[in-house]
């Protein structure tokens, strides 16, 4: 079986401000896609940085532990990686689109990664990992194409039928 994985990376932030204090927070979300057969599992772990400054300065740091959903590929509509307008300026991006808004439940709302809109999953790569996204892709869209293919096991869908 066909095993493909890709890392992803994101980053947020915000910010505090009282008349007594200052604190700003930034996370991180390290990443991981991993499609095997049917299934796209998605692995992350968030990172979490607060500075606090006011009568004095404070930092918390706090790592939360691996969160993991698995979806269907029939709720999944396809991938496509993005370059952003400034080209090398920016890292590309990963853009899955879901075909049920109950795909990527799991990710949308404050437990996940709050998500922009439920039926979209953007996610910033490293740009060594371009070409890596480029492959994931196609290897996703084939599997989602696979699905709607009448007869053959999952293996001879993926072209991994031998022979």
């Amino acid at each position: 079986m066909r095993r493909a994985t890709l890392p992803f990376l994101l980053t947020r932030g915000s910010d505090s401000v009282t008349v007594e204090t200052i604190s700003t927070t930034r996370e991180t979300v390290h990443g991981l896609l991993r499609l095997e057969g049917d299934q796209l599992t998605i692995q992350w772990r968030v990172g979490r940085r607060t500075d606090h400054f006011g009568s004095g300065m404070r930092t918390d740091e706090e790592v939360e532990p691996v969160r993991e959903i698995s979806v269907h590929v029939s709720q999944v509509a396809g991938a496509a990686v993005h370059r952003r307008w400034f080209g090398r300026l920016l890292p590309p991006r990963l853009v899955l689109t879901a075909s049920d808004l109950t795909a990527f439940e799991g990710l949308a709302g404050a437990e996940g990664l709050q998500l922009e809109h439920p039926a979209e999953l953007v996610l910033s790569l490293r740009r060594a990992d371009r070409l890596a996204a480029e492959e994931f892709s196609a290897e996703l869209a084939l599997a989602v194409a696979a699905r709607g293919l009448p007869g053959g096991s999952e293996a001879d869908r993926l072209g991994d039928g031998g022979g």
